[in-house]
């Protein structure tokens, strides 16, 4: 958990210190940073609604319509 945090510190945090993300590319890089850390994809996604903003977009784009479900931890534009 030590090199997620490394790799995490890249994302924004607002003041309450969860991540902002805003729109769907910030999603789908911090969504693949978690696979690329042993998370499955369940365990990647009750990751980013516990510590994590999400747009109303992004959150019907990835979440609602599960896209994430697609996210591969290979890097490909979406």
């Amino acid at each position: 958990m030590k090199y997620l945090e490394q790799y995490l510190s890249k994302f924004e945090k607002n003041e309450e210190g969860l991540y902002k993300l805003y729109d769907r590319f910030s999603f789908d890089k911090f969504f693949r940073l978690l696979l690329n850390n042993d998370f499955e994809h369940e365990e990647a996604l009750y990751f980013i609604l516990g510590n994590c903003l999400l747009s109303t977009l992004v959150f019907q784009e990835r979440i609602y319509n599960k896209y994430y479900l697609n996210i591969s931890n290979e890097y490909a534009v979406s």
